[in-house]
């Protein structure tokens, strides 16, 4: 089996504070601190970013277990195992790969799905979580910045590394032509380079 396409990839904002505005419509939700996985959901194959079979990928049967139950047959998410304590083999799902559905309706398809995780309660392991829309302004999007740097500090870990900005109109890119490949749709806002 082969990746249909190597995950999106943010471009770098640099940090939230010094960062340019986005023009257009925007939704941010938390980076997570994890391993990124491309899913195919009915065998329960994972890929890394670099398009090749993830090596703990048996490290997460229950929640991908749990993933079989959906209707997905390609899943953007992030792994959370090795880097820190917190939610092991638990996997946090923030996009259907799919290039024909803006955004905003790919995020309304998992909602129907899965349960959405809540940033400020630290992850059980083995469980499927959608990860959370926080907000839709840069305002609200700083304090939420700062928020989850305060849940890193609670936490004793990495848990978060910052925010991802999404477009709400953009279409998953389906690329198989290098895993370097940024797309302008999504914007990361990470504390550390």
């Amino acid at each position: 089996m082969q990746a249909i396409t190597y995950p999106a990839r943010p471009i770098n904002g640099g940090p939230l504070e010094s960062a340019a505005p986005l023009l257009g419509p925007w939704a941010y939700e938390p980076k997570l601190n994890g391993w990124r996985a491309l899913i195919h959901v009915p065998t329960g194959t994972m890929f890394n970013r670099q398009g090749q079979e993830l090596s703990i990928a048996g490290e997460f049967g229950p929640a991908l277990a749990q993933l079989r139950a959906s209707p997905f047959e390609w899943l953007d998410a992030e792994a959370l195992e090795r880097r820190h304590g917190l939610g092991r083999g638990t996997l946090w799902v923030f996009d259907v790969v799919t290039p024909a559905i803006p955004y905003r309706q790919r995020k309304g398809q998992l909602t129907a799905h899965f349960n959405c995780g809540e940033p400020a309660r630290p992850p059980a392991p083995d469980e499927v979580w959608l990860v959370p829309e926080l907000c839709a302004s840069r305002a609200e999007a700083l304090l939420w910045y700062r928020r989850l740097q305060q849940l890193n500090q609670a936490w004793g870990g990495e848990f978060f590394e910052g925010l991802v900005a999404k477009r709400l109109d953009s279409l998953y890119p389906i690329q198989l032509t290098s895993p370097e490949k940024e797309f302008s749709g999504w914007t990361k806002f990470r504390w550390r380079w």
